[in-house]
């Protein structure tokens, strides 16, 4: 009996070690995972604060540690999250996160071109000015096209105007 519980303990002490051992495994890859998303999305928080406080001068996003999601707009020391905001807002932060992650690609010398589908939709008149201020703002070195078929809205962003025919089936262009 003595020699079943010796082997017993000696089983549980290693065991108890074992898992020891991942606990602190466990742990090192966790702060590992945290430094290099840090590392990574860093300069993607500092390019996105300028371009915030052009629509809310106090503002900060709030993001997800694991799926780096915005997860809540800070503004005015009251957090809001993402799912509570208005249509237009989560559209304005959205087009603010694709412009600064171009900004860091083309710092980067991997420059992608930002495509806006009426991105705008639901922006009211005050706001989109502020938002033609961030792509002004980003579109010295980026090539932004926005489609949208709210012409006058769009008419004071500037840029060159693309006019597309659509032409019928044996018809010639």
């Amino acid at each position: 009996m003595r020699i079943r519980l010796g082997v017993a303990e000696k089983t549980l002490a290693a065991l108890r070690f074992e898992v020891e051992v991942l606990k602190e495994l466990a742990k090192t890859l966790d702060a590992a995972r945290t430094t290099a998303r840090d590392r990574y999305f860093e300069p993607v928080i500092s390019e996105l604060k300028p371009l915030l406080k052009l629509l809310w001068p106090d503002a900060e996003l709030k993001f997800d540690g694991d799926s780096i999601l915005p997860t809540a707009l800070i503004r005015d020391g009251q957090e809001e999250s993402i799912d509570v905001l208005s249509g237009g807002t989560r559209e304005q932060i959205a087009l603010l996160v694709r412009l600064a992650f171009a900004r860091l690609l083309a710092s980067g010398g991997r420059h992608a071109p930002i495509i806006l589908d009426d991105a705008l939709v639901y922006t009211d008149d005050d706001r989109i000015e502020c938002m033609f201020d961030a792509l002004h703002r980003q579109a010295g070195d980026l090539q932004i096209i926005v489609l949208s078929c709210r012409q006058r809205a769009f008419r004071e962003l500037g840029g060159q105007k693309l006019a597309f025919k659509v032409v019928s089936a044996g018809e010639q262009v």
